[in-house]
């Protein structure tokens, strides 16, 4: 098939901010695919099932429909088998969409032509939300092979196929066997699975990790296809692509390390640098901070510690930290955390630079966590996102990185902050 060149799809064409994050994403891709090649056949399909089961999860919790409960959930990621005798109908209908995507895969694998007849198949393949099967997605064929990145390519077959699904109306039932429903007008197009099984199909066709959506990221993602503007939708829509592709990535990063040993040191001297910038910057938080929060209560207190080693709190939130950005944190930690007490209310902030897989990759990730302690207990500040953190590779230096650290860190405090401040309200 030749690749249709008239779409206006070339990276060329966006903004450059996208160009950088493709940028940035591909040089994590290549750690991937080095740590990859390093995994077995059997490890490789596993670690994509598993990735496809936490896709699977969190797109239904997103679209509102038996969204499966947080303890369950944990489980199924990690084994279909380890869900209760009372999840038979879950297991099975998880299980359906998990082979399906799994094929979908071994279909790229196998160089399958993603012509008019494999794409209405594929569709027909998908389980969706409802009892209707999508029509018009052959039609999509020539748009499977735009000559373009892989992750422009991506977010445009995701919504080229949102709009055919949109345009053929809302399944005709979306219950599925648990009660809950999609309301009177059905799963958004969008949020149906086809659309982002799309998306995975362009980018495992093209050795990159299939997508796995973050349920936090609903209100965003529905904000980009509604921009009015075709191709501010599909810049935006690009945006979120590259965020998930690198959780995904770096997924599969901690994955292979913690089953090989690593072949090369870490990135100490990166965590270092990066781990004092934002010490001195928490630092700088912390005064500015008490000094509003003075006005409010006179004895209000805030304060910086940092180290590198673990105590018993810091590690749970580190883990907890790397959970919801979809990795396995390795021996490294390099953390500070700011720490503001005023009247009934204690916010801690914790930063943490971490390896990334529980052998030195020389890939680490800034994550963040916050709890905040009130006399009703103590609460997430910030429901993070798998999406919501700072990747770094081992070409990265501290000084290229650090703009992106600082957007980073300084939203985490605003926003954490702002939990603190309501709570006192």
């Amino acid at each position: 098939m030749i690749a249709p060149r008239d779409h206006g799809l070339s990276p060329l064409q966006f903004p450059a901010d996208i160009r950088g994050r493709l940028v940035e994403v591909d040089r994590l891709r290549e750690v991937w695919a080095a740590r990859r090649r390093r995994r077995t056949d059997d490890e490789r399909a596993e670690d994509q099932r598993r990735g496809f089961r936490r896709h699977i999860v969190e797109l239904r919790a997103a679209a509102g429909l038996g969204a499966v409960p947080a303890p369950a959930a944990r489980r199924a990621v990690w084994s279909l088998a380890d869900l209760g005798p009372g999840d038979s109908a879950l297991r099975e209908r998880l299980r359906a969409e998990e082979d399906a995507l799994a094929a979908m895969a071994a279909d790229c694998r196998a160089g399958q032509v993603l012509d008019a007849a494999y794409l209405t198949r594929l569709a027909a393949s998908i389980p969706d939300f409802g009892a209707a099967g999508p029509r018009g997605v052959g039609d999509l064929a020539a748009d499977t092979a735009v000559e373009t990145h892989p992750l422009i390519r991506a977010a445009h077959l995701h919504v080229k196929c949102a709009e055919v699904l949109a345009a053929a109306g809302p399944p005709a039932d979306v219950s599925d066997g648990s009660g809950d429903s999609g309301g009177a007008g059905g799963v958004p197009a969008r949020l149906r699975p086809l659309p982002w099984a799309l998306g995975s199909l362009a980018l495992i066709r093209s050795d990159y990790a299939p997508l796995i959506m973050d349920h936090r990221l609903a209100h965003r993602h529905a904000a980009a296809l509604h921009l009015g503007d075709a191709r501010l939708r599909l810049g935006a829509v690009v945006r979120l692509f590259t965020d998930l592709q690198t959780a995904a990535l770096r997924a599969d990063v901690s994955a292979s390390a913690a089953a090989h040993k690593p072949v090369q040191g870490g990135s100490t001297a990166l965590a270092g640098a990066v781990h004092r910038a934002i010490g001195d910057r928490l630092r700088r938080a912390a005064d500015s901070t008490a000094l509003v929060l003075r006005t409010l209560d006179g004895s209000a207190r805030a304060s910086v510690r940092a180290g590198t080693a673990d105590d018993g709190d810091t590690r749970e939130r580190s883990d907890d930290a790397a959970e919801r950005a979809l990795f396995h944190r390795g021996p490294g930690c390099w953390w500070a955390s700011l720490e503001l007490a005023v009247s009934d209310a204690a916010l801690r902030v914790l930063v943490a630079v971490q390896d990334v897989g529980s052998a030195v990759t020389g890939v680490l990730a800034v994550t963040a966590d916050a709890r905040l302690t009130t006399r009703e207990g103590v609460g997430d500040a910030l429901d993070l996102a798998s999406t919501e953190c700072v990747t770094l590779v081992p070409t990265d230096s501290a000084g290229e990185r650090w703009p992106a650290i600082e957007v980073f860190v300084d939203d985490v405090l605003a926003r954490a902050i702002e939990r603190l401040t309501k709570a006192m309200a």
